[in-house]
């Protein structure tokens, strides 16, 4: 298993306090619309809600990977089962990020909860970013899309007629660039409160569909598989994905590991589902007007987003079977299989082969 964190808060401070500082200086100045007094109410309380929680994982993000172990267990018993003296050892890691780390320990827990004698080693250690936390590739992406992006925002973003919406006097707050960060600020706070109905009534359709188009084109050049920069992100998973072989590999030939359990960050998981070819995942395309109807970052990366590969093998041998789950659904990959959705360990190794040589060369 590979996942991302659960829901958390923003991480960035400032997402929640610049809208409210300029809100608050319309306020002073009386130039608030109605509609700008109610986000201003809105505004405070979440603020106040995020303060110092910034990226923390939230109480709805316990549940989604409280959720997930339990299925988990249930979906498949025999993975976690002590009985007849069985033993049933776990591995889980995470990157030392704190939402990480909480995500892994709660799915761990209900696990105990589930089955007390399950012996579980939990690990968040520097050893293990080189293939849990791999961006070499993707920070280098970053820095050359930086621009690219902030002009598109620009270009299909216009600021004036949200601004006007909550205040009478845009010029308080600020010229065409920082009223552009205002609403994208609003934005994300609203978008990362999808379980309350905070500020939503500000935002068009169109607005929140612009917004969204670029962020998810952002995400799709620096992470997945685009077709201008997608060989280098990808590359980015290579690490992560050969520790699957190979403690999937351990696991087969000693029987001493039941579930290897990893919690990550969907900057990791993109490049991952991509690399192995999950159904919807490893699209190519270099139109920006056509990304999003083939590749979307709420399809791919939700929030508590995973990966299962649950192997299966026959009490008296023959070939190794498995599985994917991506967001614990069935899934296919890119490779013919009889036995489909189950595939042969050994033509997956491979599939995976093959994947790294050509989706990470140009």
């Amino acid at each position: 298993h590979h996942g991302r964190h659960g829901s958390r808060w923003h991480a960035s401070e400032s997402v929640y306090e610049n809208p409210r500082a300029k809100l608050r200086k319309a306020a002073e100045a009386g130039k608030l619309t109605p509609l700008g007094e109610e986000a201003l109410r809105r505004i405070e309380v979440v603020a106040d809600d995020a303060r110092h929680r910034y990226g923390d994982l939230s109480p709805r993000g316990v549940r989604e990977h409280r959720g997930i172990a339990e299925r988990m267990y249930c979906s498949f018993p025999e993975i976690f089962s002590t009985a007849d003296g069985r033993l049933c050892r776990i591995r889980a890691r995470s990157t030392l990020v704190p939402r990480c780390m909480l995500s892994m320990a709660t799915a761990n827990e209900r696990l105990k909860e589930l089955n007390p004698a399950i012996d579980i080693t939990r690990e968040a250690s520097k050893r293990y970013l080189d293939y849990m936390f791999c961006m070499t590739e993707a920070n280098k992406i970053k820095k050359e899309i930086k621009q690219r992006i902030a002009e598109l925002r620009e270009r299909e973003i216009d600021p004036s007629r949200f601004v006007r919406a909550l205040v009478t006097d845009p010029s308080l707050v600020g010229n065409r660039k920082e009223q552009l960060r205002f609403m994208n600020d609003l934005y994300c706070v609203a978008s990362v409160m999808q379980d309350v109905d905070y500020l939503d009534c500000s935002f068009t359709p169109d607005e929140l569909y612009a917004f969204y188009a670029v962020r998810n084109y952002q995400m799709y050049l620096e992470e997945g598989p685009s077709a201008e920069f997608g060989h280098r992100a990808l590359s980015d998973a290579v690490p992560l994905l050969r520790n699957f072989v190979a403690e999937a590999d351990e696991a087969i030939a000693t029987g001493a590991l039941s579930a290897s359990l990893r919690y990550g960050h969907d900057v990791n998981v993109i490049p991952l589902v991509g690399l192995m070819g999950i159904e919807g995942c490893d699209t190519r395309e270099s139109d920006y007007r056509k990304v999003d109807q083939a590749w979307s970052c709420w399809r791919v990366t939700p929030m508590a987003t995973n990966i299962q590969l649950v192997f299966f093998r026959r009490p008296d041998g023959g070939d190794v079977l498995v599985k994917f789950l991506f967001n614990e659904r069935e899934s296919r990959i890119r490779l013919e299989s009889d036995l489909a959705p189950y595939y042969r360990w050994d033509d997956v190794k491979r599939y995976f082969d093959e994947r790294i040589a050509t989706q990470t060369r140009r």
